[in-house]
């Protein structure tokens, strides 16, 4: 009788802690930028490269004390990525920038979620959330070459151009806190500042070819001067400073 009366008083508290808790899904976005982007500097450095991340996620939670002013969660979700580069071509002679070569890496992401959320002004909070996430590659490797040459200074400059990128899966690590505010029953809008850790994330392959043809003045001689620049495996690692909105609802 004893044990029955404990498996009751085990069953009643755990229907009642099931019924206390919130399930919250929100549906987000936002933007990310590296540091590099922040760098007002316009002149050519090697390996010089710029990352925007722009996400969409679909996220879970679950808060262990909807009721309290102050809560834990724990949460995942599923978050597609596109973060961009540039490589610069330089003109190997006089130094100027000829053009960017934009490429990107795609990577869906599988979050570990865990914050807490403190209520303040009735139903809106201020969160503190920490996420652990691995990022699977979508697309292994891209290339990006022409066909052909491309001219500039009236056509007395050729240059060619090759870029290899390969992504690769990596695991990175965000710090976020947000502001929720409500604006129906139940449905809230979500503003969060994130910092996320990012290692290594892939890597690229660049090189240029360029022929500069100069003409005499005097005798109208022409001479052609060539040049080659090179470099494999430049790793694209670049933390990333971010601005998420979306909306979130219980249910």
């Amino acid at each position: 009788m004893r044990q029955i009366l404990v498996m009751l008083s085990f069953l009643v508290f755990g229907v009642d802690f099931m019924v206390g808790q919130n399930i919250e899904v929100r549906l987000i976005s936002g933007i990310g930028i590296s540091p590099s982007n922040i760098d007002s500097k316009t002149d050519w450095i090697e390996f010089e490269n710029h990352s925007k991340l722009i996400p969409i996620g679909l996220d879970a939670n679950y808060f262990f004390f909807p009721k309290k002013r102050f809560n834990f969660f724990l949460g995942t979700g599923l978050e597609y990525s596109n973060n961009s580069y540039f490589q610069n071509v330089k003109h190997l002679g006089y130094g100027y920038n000829l053009k960017a070569i934009n490429f990107s890496q795609q990577h869906l992401g599988i979050p570990l979620r865990i914050g807490s959320e403190w209520k303040v002004f009735h139903a809106n909070s201020i969160g503190f959330q920490y996420e652990l996430q691995y990022n699977l590659a979508m697309k292994k490797e891209t290339v990006i070459k022409p066909e052909d040459f491309d001219f500039d200074l009236n056509g007395s400059f050729q240059y060619s151009y090759s870029l290899t990128s390969r992504t690769k899966n990596f695991i990175s690590k965000e710090l976020s806190i947000y502001i929720k505010s409500q604006i129906a029953r139940n449905l809230y809008v979500i503003t969060a500042i994130a910092f996320e850790f990012r290692p290594t994330s892939g890597s690229y392959d660049f090189r240029t070819d360029q022929i500069q043809t100069r003409t005499d003045v005097t005798t109208g001689e022409q001479t052609q001067i060539g040049a080659s620049y090179v470099f494999e495996k430049e790793e694209t690692r670049n933390n990333l400073l971010g601005l998420k909105v979306g909306l979130t609802k219980y249910f």
